[in-house]
């Protein structure tokens, strides 16, 4: 039997010189030579460097950077940080690369280009909740609603890229520690600071500093009036993108905002963030209309709360929200068309099937106005999914991750981009750590089950399944995770029953008028023969899907289509006149975007071929 040799550990003196974008090296020198200057790195840290250029883009994990770099000693997180924070510098001076950093998975070269490339390297920065100095705890959405816009300003007024509110925010009060944001958030830099009222008057104070040194950068204070936030926020907005060296792109037209406002806007916000709708937003939204009328931005975030409200309403209501949410939709647009909470808004008021190119519109235009919007950004990796086009979901997925890096749902989309990449120790990795930090979600719990099990995990599945977790996700009734629960069960004890479990259950669902095409690729993996199933899926209600009464979860969509696991679904011809029924067809043939499973599917049969083929409705 051939035993698995070993990486080589980098040895510098045997590595020749070769250029890296405008840069040389010099591995046996341990010199960088680039600009007309010479920089002389320490042996660990030049290892580093020649890792990830041999690595020619991809992302080197954190133990192979251990094994190459420092021959398999253990070392803390700090020696790689130090190592990281002095390539960065160099990356800075030269302009020759970047380093990005994933988190919990590794790091990875970019070439910069060619000699008189003027990019400079990426700055990532992470905005912090500020500091409530005031005497009142209720004045801390406040604070929020200061940092929040500070972080909007930066993002949308240059090209400096900010970590995502949702993960960023998690850092708050002595839970501050540089180590642990530079870890988890992988930034380079991080904004922090505090406000302070007293009466009508107002005091933001702001710092920033270097992650990899903790060198501080700037820091400066503004005094301003409550009626007025939005200017104090501006000028720090400014000076943070000066002291990066960014350049300020041209505002957009001031949308004034009370103090009073901005507190109310922000409560809002926190609840679309929970999706927390038990009739106290209507109060919110009142105030929202009543204090911050010209403002597209609170009209959008009105939107958006309007038709999230129809997952959790009597359907009796559901019409009415989505009026009362394209309406609030359109009147931001009025104000500024290019707002990008309101065309998010319109993009979860269109049907799930049918209408595909309307809902990549309503997604790229806010996410053009909003590109640090981690939630976006998913909404994007799962709309790619879902009509097969993985290599931009694939994208979407890692831009979130490193964007919003303790979202939890973008966590899981990265670890599903992993594993449909064919990184299957790296995704599980990403997923054991995600059940670690997030032990309560069931959604985060339901994918490591279900892929773990999958992947023959048996004792970790078992482990995961012991009473007090089924006992507690039972009493939440989460219908993802029961679905996970019983699946993983069934591929552990028995497949056979679990198919034949599985079948019947698809058959009552048809029976009963639903469309639940999650069992499809579950009987697809299970072997159920495929003409049989097909004869099931013709029976389905597909057209059902183009009604945008119709309510799914994310997950319960047509990215089960074009999962991993589910390639057996789509070896039979038949999968094309699904896809058909389902608007899919249209939609490659109208955008000229065709799915990347071609390939894959051109020993059974010409998807492209078939497309053409009439719909067989039933």
């Amino acid at each position: 039997m051939t035993r698995t040799q070993a990486p080589a550990r980098i040895d510098l003196a045997a590595i020749a010189d070769f250029p890296l974008g405008s840069a040389r090296l010099r591995p046996s020198l341990r010199e960088v030579a680039a600009n007309g200057t010479i920089e002389t790195l320490e042996p660990r840290v030049m290892q580093v460097l020649v890792l990830l250029a041999q690595a020619a883009g991809r992302t080197v994990s954190r133990d192979e950077m251990v094994e190459r770099c420092w021959g398999g000693t253990i070392v803390g997180e700090d020696a790689i940080q130090r190592c990281i924070g002095r390539l960065r510098k160099l990356a800075d001076a030269s302009g020759a690369f970047e380093i990005v950093t994933l988190s919990r998975v590794g790091y990875r070269l970019e070439v910069r280009g060619s000699p008189g490339d003027d990019a400079g390297p990426e700055r990532l920065l992470a905005v912090l909740p500020f500091d409530n100095l005031s005497d009142s705890a209720g004045f801390d959405y406040f604070a929020d609603g200061v940092s929040e816009e500070i972080l909007q300003a930066i993002a949308r007024g240059s090209a400096i890229r900010v970590i995502g509110r949702t993960s960023s925010f998690q850092f708050r009060g002595q839970g501050k520690i540089v180590a642990r944001m530079a870890q988890e958030l992988g930034a380079t830099h991080v904004l922090d600071g505090s406000v302070r009222r007293s009466g009508e008057r107002l005091r933001v104070s702001a710092h920033l500093m270097e992650l990899g040194d903790q060198t501080l950068l700037w820091s400066d204070r503004y005094d301003g009036s409550l009626g007025d936030p939005f200017t104090l926020q501006d000028e720090v907005a400014r000076g943070v993108i000066d002291a990066l060296h960014g350049v300020l792109r041209p505002a957009a037209p001031a949308q004034p905002v009370s103090g009073v406002g901005l507190d109310a806007l922000m409560k809002l916000r926190r609840l679309l963030d929970h999706t927390s709708f038990g009739g106290e937003e209507e109060a919110v939204i009142a105030a929202v209309e009543r204090l911050a009328p010209t403002s597209a931005e609170a009209w959008g975030i009105v939107a958006k709360v309007r038709a999230s409200q129809r997952w959790s309403a009597e359907p009796s209501r559901e019409a009415q929200l989505r009026a009362a949410a394209r309406a609030a939709a359109d009147r931001a647009l009025q104000i500024d068309p290019h707002c990008g909470a309101a065309h998010q808004a319109l993009f979860m008021t269109e049907p799930l099937a049918g209408r595909f190119l309307a809902r990549e519109v309503r997604l790229e235009r806010a996410h053009a106005a909003n590109p640090e919007d981690g939630e976006l950004l998913w909404s994007l990796y799962l709309h790619y999914l879902s009509v097969g086009r993985l290599e931009h979901s694939a994208s979407m997925a890692e831009e979130a991750y490193r964007i919003d890096p303790l979202r939890p749902l973008n966590v899981m989309a990265y670890a599903n981009t992993l594993y449909t990449s064919g990184l299957t120790k790296q995704a599980l990795a990403l997923m054991h750590h995600a059940v670690d930090r997030w032990p309560n979600d069931a959604t985060v719990l339901a994918i490591t089950v279900w892929t773990a099990a999958v992947e023959g995990e048996h004792e970790f599945v078992r482990a995961l399944l012991r009473a007090d977790w089924r006992q507690r996700f039972t009493q939440l009734k989460h219908p993802l995770m029961e679905r996970a629960v019983q699946a993983a069960e069934g591929i552990l004890d028995d497949p056979r029953r679990l198919l034949g479990e599985t079948r019947r259950r698809l058959e009552s669902a048809i029976e009963a008028g639903r469309v639940e095409l999650g069992l499809v690729g579950l009987l697809a993996y299970l072997g159920m023969e495929l003409d049989a199933l097909y004869d099931l899926v013709d029976r389905a209600p597909l057209a059902q899907l183009k009604d945008p009464s119709t309510l799914l979860g994310p997950l319960d969509g047509l990215s089960h289509l074009f999962l991993r696991v589910n390639r057996r679904l789509r070896e039979s011809p038949r999968f094309a006149g699904l896809c058909a029924r389902l608007g899919l067809c249209d939609y490659w043939r109208e955008a000229g975007r065709w799915p990347d499973c071609l390939a894959e599917v051109a020993p059974f049969y010409d998807l492209k071929a078939q497309a053409t083929l009439p719909v067989r409705e039933t």
